[in-house]
């Protein structure tokens, strides 16, 4: 369409030339008319500067006294309003006005030079008055402002580079660069200056011209109206094209530079031809930087060898099949220019030319760290909670085979007591009735393992100080005996000087020690060090870990070995019953590590374990702090402090063995003692008669169980005292008995010690 209009103008000017001829003046009146055109463009530079500079001399002003840069405030008014005086006083000479209107150009743009820089509005003006100079003053002048031009570039590019003067003096990478920049400028400005300058001589010589060309005007007007007629459907179908063709583009380059996804092309060598602002984004980098470059710089060899890989397999495939217009879709990482990596979602095609052939491949980046990050947050939640269910399943196991071991036990624990206390030491049934008894509790503990296991386990939440607990546990038996299959192992401790006390059981806490030591210890077969830390600390986020920790004051029971390390495919598993890698039976029972899991869910806890091959492994506890202080124990009472005075107890419990040895304790503990096996049993009973106390077992199958009981005894008989007994720890329906005015609560298997102190705190109120 240029060529075509270049064509049209060049026809109307030659038209033009004749028309002119027909009444070309004296030489005086051309030269006149060429002043008056000058006076023209110098009239129409003040207008449009005056008219278009108040959007950006009021906030140059703004700036310039917010800023303090007086210099630049001073520079502005005095350029405006000289601007406005040569507009209003048109009585000056031509020349002098169009020269001081081209040297206040140069001062603005010099000012701008010294005040901002070289990389700023300063050239363009400087670049400006030559332009004017030339137009408006001719060849000279425009020969002799392009030399002020590069003079001054030289000089204010000096004092800046030498500290002289504010603004950036590093704008290239050497100064090679910097000269050739230089000169291409001062080319452009000289070619610009001297090509106006030329054209107005140009125009001058034309007006001075004078030929005859009557003969040719009314052939040249004819050709120039077919010339027009024929093109200008021509021209006005190219403008709608171009207009429509700018349009697209504009809103091309709205969406590009918009969106928060990077586009980018690339050519079939894989070099960036275009990369959208985004990228800097994503990956940090301009995207002038991207331009030109190979993606080998843009993507660590991981990604590049995938990325490369998909596309060669899709050019494949699109050659033999002949449709290039599906795209891939691959999640790699990205590099940033910081040297970190980014995930990103890349979607890539193939730009097609004319003989539909790939010329260029086109692609969209989209982050997806957040993604990611919340997907593996997902599964690591979805885990822990297939590792939680599958935890408490296998403790429904364990419960329910400890409640039957308990009703077993009771009488192995129990009745060795009672046998004890009427037997003399030097009697020969004496030792062996104490072995049974101590069988028994040592099952009676494996059973609080299992118990612990199904959560059931701990019975009180007494207040603990940790470092006490540990060191306690550091000079028992216990260990003493450990350190002896283990004598190449040492235990040093780090702990906490401030008060790290919690609440919970310290039997359980104190048997989660023990396994942590245990277990550390097994861990390192050819010796080593276990080391026991403490540590208070309160975090404000949740952390990740093997359990996902929330925020709270925790205090941290960490311990941790120089041993084999666990597999990474052993993790998931490693509190599981009677999983382990050790030796059954020289080991443990199998249970030391779901007792340490069943333990820290009851103690609403949390764990962390961190743990490599060849580099040991650490457990790390997360137990909820307590303000409260640690309570001194009670010494143990004498039976005497404990006996009864002939009250009147109904034992109910629905396991004969349970009934016979809760009568042979109390009636040794001076109560007189009837039994029944149900709670239904239990009501029918009192409707005849009264009793000072109920033992209600809590779990009685089938049939009402305690709570049931209880409830329907309040009903007949309010205030009936009772106590509640059960082989597992404190549940919601014991709590609700409880609540409605039942006394002590007992676990089962009790000794005569428990059950005859919660007795005489039920009946009288004292502990």
């Amino acid at each position: 369409m240029q060529n075509i209009d270049d064509t049209s103008r060049a026809q109307e000017t030659r038209f033009s030339a004749k028309i002119r001829h027909l009444t070309t003046p004296q030489l005086g009146d051309r030269q006149e008319g060429l002043a008056k055109w000058r006076e023209r463009i110098l009239f129409a530079v003040l207008a449009t500067t005056l008219t278009l500079s108040l959007a950006a001399f009021v906030p140059a002003i703004v700036v310039g006294v917010r800023e303090r840069l007086w210099e630049l405030v001073v520079v502005d008014s005095t350029v405006y309003l000289a601007a406005w005086l040569l507009f209003i006083f048109r009585g000056l000479r031509y020349e002098i006005r169009a020269t001081i209107a081209v040297l206040l150009v140069y001062l603005v743009g010099l000012n701008v030079c010294i005040e901002v820089g070289l990389f700023s509005g300063g050239p363009a003006y400087l670049f400006t008055y030559a332009i004017l100079a030339g137009l408006l003053l001719g060849l000279k002048a425009a020969v002799l402002t392009v030399t002020l031009n590069a003079i001054t570039i030289v000089s204010v590019g000096y004092l800046i580079s030498g500290g002289h003067l504010p603004g950036e003096h590093v704008y290239f990478s050497s100064m090679e660069r910097a000269l050739a920049a230089g000169a291409s400028y001062i080319l452009l400005n000289a070619v610009s200056a001297v090509s106006a300058a030329v054209l107005v001589r140009g125009l001058h010589r034309i007006t001075t011209r004078q030929k005859e060309l009557t003969a040719e005007l009314s052939a040249e007007k004819t050709e120039l109206i077919d010339t027009r007629r024929k093109l200008n459907a021509e021209i006005e179908e190219r403008r709608r094209s171009e207009k429509a063709l700018c349009q697209r583009e504009a809103q091309y380059r709205l969406l590009t530079e918009s969106v928060n996804d990077v586009i980018f092309t690339l050519d079939l060598e894989m070099n960036y031809t275009y990369v959208s602002p985004s990228v800097e984004r994503l990956q940090g980098w301009q995207p002038q930087e991207m331009l030109g470059a190979n993606i080998a710089t843009t993507l660590p060899p991981h990604s590049l060898e995938l990325a490369a890989q998909t596309l060669l397999s899709q050019l494949a495939l699109s050659e033999a099949t002949g449709d290039f217009h599906r795209s891939v879709v691959l999640e790699i990482e990205l590099l940033r220019k910081d040297g970190s990596t980014v995930w990103s979602e890349v979607t890539a095609g193939f730009l097609l030319g004319d003989d539909g052939k790939p010329t260029a491949i086109l692609g969209v980046s989209r982050d997806i760290s957040e993604r990611l990050k919340v997907q593996q947050e997902r599964e690591a939640l979805q885990e822990q909670l297939a590792r939680s269910k599958k935890m408490e399943a296998l403790g429904l196991l364990a419960g329910g085979v400890a409640h039957d071991l308990n009703n077993v036990l009771s009488g192995i624990v129990s009745y060795p007591d009672l046998l004890l206390l009427d037997m003399d030491e030097s009697s020969p049934l004496y030792k062996p009735i104490s072995s049974i008894r101590q069988s028994g509790q040592k099952a009676a503990a494996i059973v609080q393992d299992l118990l612990t296991l199904a959560r059931r386990g701990v019975v009180s939440a007494e207040v603990l100080n940790l470092n006490a607990l540990i060191q306690e546990y550091l000079i028992s038996p216990e260990h003493k005996t450990l350190m002896t299959f283990h004598q190449a192992v040492q235990v040093c401790t780090d702990l906490e000087a401030d008060r790290p006390n919690i609440g919970g059981s310290e039997v359980h806490l104190k048997k989660t020690v023990m396994n942590l030591v245990s277990n550390a210890a097994e861990a390192q077969p050819k010796g080593g060090t276990i080391t026991i830390t403490t540590r208070i600390r309160y975090l404000d986020r949740p952390i990740e870990g093997y359990d996902r920790v929330a925020e709270g004051e925790y205090v941290i029971l960490s311990v941790s070995d120089q041993g084999e390390g666990i597999a990474a495919v052993d993790l998931p598993r490693i509190f599981e019953p009677f999983y382990t890698k050790k030796v059954m039976g020289r080991s443990g029972t199998g249970l030391g590590m779901a007792v340490v899991w069943g333990t820290v869910q009851d103690h609403r806890g949390y764990i962390d374990v961190q743990s490599k091959l060849g580099q040991g492994t650490t457990f790390s506890l997360y137990l909820p702090t307590t303000t409260m202080d640690v309570q001194a124990h009670n010494a143990p009472l004498p039976l005497e402090n404990f006996t009864g005075q002939g009250q009147t107890i109904l034992v109910v419990d629905d396991v004969s063995e349970q009934r016979e040895m809760a009568v042979s304790l109390l009636t040794r503990l001076n109560y007189q003692a009837s039994v029944v096996s149900s709670g239904e049993a239990a009501i029918a009973f009192l409707h005849n008669h009264e009793v000072d106390l109920l033992v209600l077992d809590m779990i009685m199958d089938p049939g009402m169980d305690g709570l049931d009981t209880y409830q329907a005894i309040c009903v007949s008989r309010p205030g009936q005292k009772a106590i509640i007994a059960s082989g597992f720890a404190e549940t919601e329906r014991v709590r609700k008995a409880l609540d409605l005015g039942a006394g002590p609560y007992v676990k089962k298997p009790y000794t005569i010690e428990k059950i005859g102190l919660a007795i005489r705190q039920a009946l009288t109120g004292k502990s």
